[in-house]
């Protein structure tokens, strides 16, 4: 979908709502005097089939046609079987956007047999209006007068955005979030969201400057890849909080397949949200205590907390929901102690938590913070009061918000009680500074800010290199794709194990034997000790354990060493076979030789698709213990490095290996390139469905598969954040220098030659590009400049290896920023100052304008210092129109891509 027309819908200059009438039940009379209430300044209209000469004083009309202007925005309340043919009549009258409220067209079915929401959308899609709905409470947009709901009371201006699906939930927050003074930018529901989604709304908030942050409360992502590509470019520059409800079975509105070895859809949404750098919250309170810390409180610098109370008892219960969160106390300097010694009773404990005692007074409290302020190991400081005869609350937030002017502290509080200290917490809330009703509250919302930034830092973290990008894997994707083409729906145990192993990763060595005397003469070859397992089938599907029960019954016998006990050990894998599995055909056996030098220590990694979510990475814990519910934790590929050590840290399994691997850290890279290389194995080769090793063990040199299995699926999987378009290398040779370069799609590894690129170009260089001298470069400037969003930007890169073969560097880059709707695309480009003359510049640039012609973008759009004539000139020379913008005295470049294909996109580009 595409933000066209959400400008009329958040922002509309007229407004008709058919439907409404003066009874006190209606709909539309319960919207229109909210909009008259809320003093909306536009033009209003009433449609009601009723011939009605006005409706609370608003004119009114019978029929659409009959209108006497072009409303931007209808508010459709009318019932559910009339709604189809009233969008399409006000599509086709020329009204941009609609909110049908009408509810009940989920259930409702229409001659054809679909529900009526289904037709509301047709008939949308026919007729080019844009519609939210159906059964929405409407939007707010409380900065521009605008309450086109039929709730029971008005938001208050604000900078916080909240896009929900339940209206009743809505109307509990308006009410929940007016007394506590949290105000809104835009406040609306998506309904059954058959037109306008989620990420519709999220790609314009992002762009929006008066929302500040966005609240989202979500029962499901119809649109995942729109949704991922979209909530990731707003976090990175407003915080994102997200409410999933129907984390349970039980509570989920309609029954989900689930993908193979996952028991529920809830970590599949948690591994989505923390991908996209989105706060997840466990209920609409805590999204307003982790609002309140978002918001207010400034970056934390470090994760220890300092605790300060007029007792014991609330620093221990604070104390306990820290631990409980795996927050970290800070620990106070001697030179800290020494100074609150000089204020505290001789009987306090000398560390943290701070006891002020029960008759602290303003100054004392004001004392202990700026005592904390020097202590460079507190960063961090919740302040805690609780009622008392001796001193007045109210006197002592005062005292705490004074202290807190110029401090480099973040500080926060929390007012036990209720009825004494509401003046108090009023005035923190006056001062900017988050206040909560209860320690555990306090400390929630606090590790809430700790695990957000935590989840905005991993983002923005450079991977080591590890995937070889480009290598040919050509035989493993041979061999897939002979047993698709065969219909196939598995790899056979022994293609399984030519696949990984064609992408490195290493196998116990195999001896396949179509009968026991197969088996028997590889035992006689090298008579020692064998481990035999039994195949078939079903056994060559991934997460079998888990579906069938496999751990019931044996299909493998570890340790023989003799004849006569493989013999029997294959009759009883044959009788147990026969038991469970009479109409899997019998494959053979594996023998494999009895590995003395595995750990113990055993991983189950592997990839399941969901059907909705597309391919998922899985890793926890293996054999009787793999507990799905508690440890297979799971996410999204592509995967680096860094995102596969995350995946990793979240499973009970990685304390084990730190505790009691001989070599943990060799052990958590060898685990990790293996993910990362599943990843690709199923980037590179979308016909497989899913991949299972059971077990990965460990030795001296790293993982080793003991046993794996692929099947595969008709159609091809897509992952939902778009992979590493490889398709899009290509190799020059550059005409003067004759050196060998390659120009190819950016990658996250490329921060260290992308740093170093930055730091050998002239000021003068530097000037022209950002326009402004820059001596310096930070970690967080380079990563977002190499960690895009393939669906949103494009970088190519000019990278050639280094003269003193010390590995790559970057001659050149090139790089565009493309809206929402893919109408244009602003661009910069900057080549090495030793390497111009070389053409790279024009060679950069127009493969880019290929680029972005070829996926149909309208128009590129650059900005060009007046003096940057090398650059003007390459302009002229790609075919731009060049205008001097007198405003930024700059020169404003434009490029025709494509023709505009509908009239809004046409309207967009004039505007």
């Amino acid at each position: 979908m595409s933000t066209r027309y959400l400008e009329s819908l958040f922002n509309p200059e007229s407004i008709v709502i058919t439907g409404a009438s003066e009874r006190a039940e209606n709909l539309g009379g319960m919207v229109l005097r909210n909009l008259m209430a809320g003093g909306f300044p536009g033009k209003l209209l009433v449609v009601n089939r009723n011939e009605y000469q006005n409706v609370h004083g608003v004119p009114c009309v019978r029929k659409v046609a009959k209108m006497p202007f072009k409303p931007e925005l209808a508010i459709v309340c009318t019932p559910p079987d009339t709604v189809p043919k009233m969008v399409r009549q006000l599509g086709e009258a020329g009204v941009k956007t609609a909110i049908v409220m009408t509810g009940g067209l989920s259930r409702a079915h229409s001659k054809t047999g679909q529900p009526l929401m289904y037709s509301v959308r047709d008939a949308a899609r026919e007729s080019g209006i844009r519609v939210l709905g159906p059964n929405t409470i409407g939007l707010m947009v409380p900065a521009r007068s605008l309450n086109a709901t039929y709730a029971h009371m008005g938001a208050i201006p604000g900078k916080v955005a909240f896009v929900g699906q339940s209206g009743t939930v809505a109307s509990s927050i308006i009410d929940w979030a007016f007394a506590r003074g949290v105000g809104f930018s835009h406040f609306l529901t998506l309904g059954d969201g058959m037109d306008i989604g989620h990420d519709d709304l999220i790609d314009y908030l992002a762009q929006d400057s008066q929302c500040r942050a966005i609240l989202l409360h979500l029962e499901s992502i119809p649109d995942p890849r729109r949704f991922m590509s979209a909530v990731r470019v707003a976090s990175r520059t407003k915080p994102v909080i997200a409410v999933k409800s129907g984390r349970v079975p039980e509570s989920e509105w309609l029954p989900v397949q689930l993908p193979v070895g996952v028991t529920r859809t809830d970590p599949i949404y948690d591994a989505v949200l923390r991908r996209a750098g989105v706060l997840r919250v466990d209920g609409l309170g805590q999204m307003f205590d982790a609002l309140e810390t978002l918001t207010r409180m400034r970056p934390v610098r470090r994760e220890e907390l300092a605790i300060m109370a007029n007792g014991v008892g609330p620093g221990v219960l604070a104390v306990d929901r820290l631990a409980g969160e795996h927050g970290e106390l800070a620990t106070l300097s001697n030179e800290t102690i020494e100074a609150l010694a000089k204020h505290l009773p001789p009987y306090w404990t000398r560390k943290n938590p701070i006891d002020l005692n029960y008759d602290a007074s303003p100054e004392l409290y004001a004392e202990a913070i700026r005592i904390l302020a020097k202590d460079p190991n507190v960063s961090n400081v919740l302040v805690m009061y609780a009622p008392s005869l001796t001193e007045d609350s109210l006197q002592i937030a005062d005292a705490v918000v004074q202290a807190s002017k110029g401090t480099r502290l973040n500080i926060f509080t929390c007012w036990l009680g209720q009825s004494t200290v509401l003046d108090a917490r009023d005035e923190f809330y006056r001062a900017g500074i988050p206040s909560f009703f209860s320690p555990e509250k306090a400390v929630k919302a606090f590790m809430q800010h700790v695990h957000h930034q935590r989840v905005q830092r991993l983002l923005r973290e450079t991977p080591e290199s590890f995937t070889d990008h480009f290598a040919d894997r050509a035989q493993a994707r041979k061999i897939v794709m002979k047993a698709h083409r065969a219909g196939r729906n598995h790899l056979s145990n022994s293609e399984a194990r030519a696949v990984i192993g064609d992408y490195g990763i290493r196998t116990v060595d195999t001896v396949y034997c179509d009968d026991i005397e197969g088996v028997v003469e590889s035992f006689q070859v090298e008579r020692r000790p064998v481990d035999v397992t039994l195949i078939h089938e079903r056994s060559c599907h991934p997460f079998m354990e888990e579906q069938t029960g496999r751990g019931r019954y044996k299909a493998t016998i570890q340790g023989l060493n003799s004849e006569s006990a493989i013999i029997e050990s294959c009759h009883i894998l044959m009788e147990e076979y026969q038991a469970h599995f009479p109409r899997s055909g019998f494959l053979g056996f594996a023998v494999q030789r009895t590995y003395q030098h595995l750990g113990g220590i055993a991983f189950s990694v592997g990839i399941t698709r969901d059907p909705i979510f597309g391919p998922l990475v899985v890793c926890g814990a293996a054999g009787a213990s793999v507990n799905v519910m508690t440890d297979r934790q799971i996410a999204l590929p592509p995967l680096n490095m860094v995102l596969a050590k995350e995946l990793l840290r979240r499973t009970y399994m990685y304390r084990l290996l730190r505790e009691y691997s001989l070599q943990p850290e060799e052990d958590i890279r060898a685990i990790c390139e293996t993910l990362v290389t599943l990843s690709q194995i199923v980037i590179d080769i979308p016909h497989i469905k899913g991949v299972e090793i059971l077990p990965l063990l460990f030795d001296r040199h790293g993982a080793v598969a003991v046993d794996v299995a692929i099947d595969l699926a008709k159609e091809p999987g897509r992952p939902i954040i778009q992979p590493y378009p490889r398709e899009l290398e290509e190799w020059i040779v550059l005409p003067k220098s004759g050196r060998r370069v390659i120009l190819r799609p950016v990658l996250a590894e490329d921060e260290p030659s992308h740093m170093e690129f930055h730091h050998l170009q002239s000021p003068e260089s530097i000037r022209y590009r950002f326009f402004q001298y820059r001596k310096h470069f930070s970690h967080e400037d380079i990563a977002q400049m190499v960690q895009i969003d393939y669906d949103r930007e494009m970088v190519f890169v000019a990278n050639a290896e280094k003269e003193d073969g010390s590995g790559e560097e970057t001659l050149g880059t090139v790089r565009v920023w493309t809206d929402a709707d893919n109408i244009q695309c602003e661009f910069a480009v900057m080549v090495r100052d030793h390497m111009k003359g070389e053409g790279l510049g024009y060679t950069l640039m127009r493969k880019m304008i290929d680029y972005c012609r070829a996926r149909g973008t309208v128009e590129m759009i650059g900005n060009v210092l007046s003096d940057n004539q090398p650059m003007l000139a390459l302009a002229r020379r790609l075919g731009f129109e060049i205008t001097y913008n007198m405003e930024e005295d700059v020169m404003d470049l434009r490029l025709p891509l494509n023709e505009p294909e509908t009239d809004w996109k046409r309207e967009r580009l004039r505007s």
